[in-house]
């Protein structure tokens, strides 16, 4: 009886893996330099075509040398995090301002998505709020970045973006409004 369940196990396994490298495969057909790690099935080939329209796509390097291009990288949901970082006032927004932080870990460094300019607390407030509810229960956080320049940090490399946007399986968000799903961005 066991050894039955073990089979059927193991095919299934092997029938996922199979699938998940398939997927991986036709993502890079449509964008042979836009995904930087495995995506756990969360990305689309419109998630990458939309960052094709909006830049040239070149291959990832180090140093970089292509500042345009958002590149996505996936992560565990317990190596990632949004924060707010907090400022001060802004007289022409009448508000309090925070950068929007995206914070990954993987093994080789760190990965720090940050907002394009300072946005109002209570928009920031916002984003965490969508994060919270987009990252519930999910196992990976997928994240849209540009501009990548690398530093060290107690002799470990951390890399910052500027953010573009982030997608779970239950759905995305991102800096620019309607920058998920809109491929307007593209010309006809």
């Amino acid at each position: 009886m066991w050894t039955k369940i073990a089979f059927i196990a193991l095919q299934i396994s092997l029938v996922v893996s199979a699938n998940s490298q398939k997927h991986l495969a036709d993502l890079r057909k449509v964008s042979p330099f836009g995904l930087l790690t495995n995506d756990y099935g969360i990305l689309t080939k419109k998630d990458l075509k939309i960052n094709s329209c909006i830049a040239w796509p070149a291959p990832f390097q180090d140093p970089p040398l292509n500042f345009a291009f958002s590149y996505w990288q996936c992560f565990e949901k317990n190596q990632i995090n949004m924060d707010c970082e907090v400022g001060g006032y802004d007289e022409h927004e009448k508000s309090r301002m925070a950068m929007l932080v995206i914070l990954g870990k993987r093994i080789g460094g760190s990965h720090e998505f940050i907002s394009r300019r300072p946005i109002p607390v209570s928009s920031c407030k916002a984003f965490k709020e969508d994060w919270r509810q987009l990252t519930r229960k999910q196992t990976h956080v997928c994240v849209s970045g540009s501009e990548p320049l690398k530093e060290r940090r107690d002799g470990k490399p951390v890399w910052n973006w500027t953010f573009g946007r982030y997608k779970t399986k239950l759905g995305c968000d991102s800096y620019f409004q309607g920058e998920c799903d809109n491929l307007d961005v593209c010309d006809p």
